[in-house]
């Protein structure tokens, strides 16, 4: 199971970037897939994200006050209005554009993009 998890992480964002350009280019192979199915799938993916964070990871956090009020004044404002706003552009279904913006209002949406980088620069190292 390490080995799967691991093999995950570390290509994430390739496995990411392939599916986007199958449904791209191919849009009937992942339409079996119901719009209901996403939300759930973001909670899955959220939790498990959320439960790779240490207490030593708080602690950098909490030492850089100026940060988390930008991140806070950010996320809080610019993503969900650009979320709002992109599923107007694109005229999303109801319950896709509920999604999007949850993700949008959700201040830990940003742990798949920090936990990435973090095994970026692991990998840099």
């Amino acid at each position: 199971m390490q080995r799967i998890c691991d093999f995950i992480a570390k290509w994430m964002g390739v496995i990411v970037l392939l599916v986007a350009a199958l449904s791209l280019i191919v849009p009937s192979s992942l339409a079996w897939i119901g719009t209901w199915v996403i939300n759930p799938m973001l909670g899955v993916i959220m939790f498990g994200m959320g439960l790779t964070l240490s207490a030593n990871d708080l602690k950098i956090v909490l030492s850089r006050p100026r940060d988390i009020f930008i991140g806070c004044l950010t996320q809080f404002t610019v993503m969900p209005l650009l979320a709002w706003g992109l599923t107007k552009t694109f005229s999303l279904p109801q319950e896709l554009a509920i999604g999007v913006i949850l993700v949008g209002c959700d201040a830990f949406c940003g742990i798949p993009f920090s936990h990435y980088s973090r095994s970026c620069l692991q990998r840099l190292a």
